[in-house]
């Protein structure tokens, strides 16, 4: 049969539900997203099912999860969506009236360094845009860009996979800060006097803490630490009436430090500088709408 006359076959509408099934992994959101009934959902999973000869969405536990071949089909799936959009719509984007979703990764850093700017823009610019900001390790972000999971991620990516796109919003610097106290009047600490502290140590999957005890590995010196939390932004919050030192990004710093007790000085060792990126998939690098949410992004960051 002709591939065309094998198309008419297939109902269309389906991958428009397969789409929010894969992104929502549960029918009953996905119906809520598209406005459809839960057992017309259910209906047009089991068709989808049949059609591409696999399962799709397995349960696991109390959730639902993708087959690999639902994991395949997502990123491509968006791409087929998003060019017959671009076919019928045409390729004016226009933020004051779209109505869509759009997906970042990022690391509580990136959310308080890149958020407070970005939101403010977002909702003046575009009322209709529900940003989805998610966060994994730096491969796992990366790699759902690649498979179209996210629409784009921020952070510091040193290893990207094949077939994405990078353009760096800022460069950022490693700094430290203890309670004023600590310093005992002192500007600074040196190398030994850091090493003997106790440190405050932020601990994420592939997080900038690794560069600092590499560097100390490549020294043959170790720091010790005392605590170690998940997340950059309550760091510094954790030090006052402590004698712990924290060493972390610059811009992760309180706008008055004498005011929360605290003082900052700079690292006792060459600490190379690092560039904060957003990273998108060469596919989407005409799409407007994700091609206008980098532009807002790169400005929330003072990169325009």
């Amino acid at each position: 049969m002709h591939p065309v006359h094998d198309l008419r076959r297939i109902d269309l509408n389906l991958l428009v539900i397969l789409d929010a099934l894969l992104d929502e992994r549960h029918v009953s959101r996905a119906a809520e997203r598209l406005a459809m009934t839960q057992p017309a959902v259910s209906h047009a999973l089991g068709r989808l099912r049949d059609l591409l000869d696999d399962p799709l969405l397995v349960r696991a536990g109390n959730q639902m999860q993708l087959t690999r071949r639902a994991f395949e089909l997502a990123g491509p799936l968006r791409e087929i969506l998003g060019g017959v959009r671009r076919l019928v719509l045409g390729d004016d984007f226009d933020p004051a009236s779209a109505e869509l979703e759009l997906r970042l990764g990022m690391s509580d850093y990136g959310a308080w360094v890149v958020l407070p700017a970005l939101l403010p823009i977002l909702r003046r610019e575009a009322p209709g845009l529900h940003l989805d900001v998610r966060q994994a390790s730096r491969l796992g972000m990366a790699e759902q860009v690649a498979r179209g999971e996210l629409d784009g991620a921020l952070g510091v990516f040193p290893m990207l996979p094949e077939g994405l796109r990078v353009q760096r919003l800022f460069e950022e610097r490693f700094v430290c800060l203890c309670a004023i106290e600590t310093l005992a009047g002192r500007q600074r600490m040196e190398l030994d006097d850091y090493l003997a502290a106790p440190h405050l140590r932020v601990a994420l999957q592939q997080s900038p803490a690794e560069e600092i005890d590499s560097h100390l590995e490549k020294l043959g010196r170790r720091r010790r630490v005392a605590a170690t939390v998940p997340h950059f932004s309550v760091a510094p919050g954790l030090l006052a009436g402590t004698d712990m030192v924290l060493t972390i990004a610059e811009r992760m710093l309180p706008d008055d430090l004498a005011a929360h007790g605290l003082a900052s000085f700079d690292p006792p060792m060459q600490l190379a500088r690092f560039d904060f990126v957003q990273i998108w998939s060469e596919t989407s690098e005409e799409e407007p709408a994700r091609r206008w949410l980098r532009g807002k992004l790169a400005q929330a960051t003072g990169r325009t």
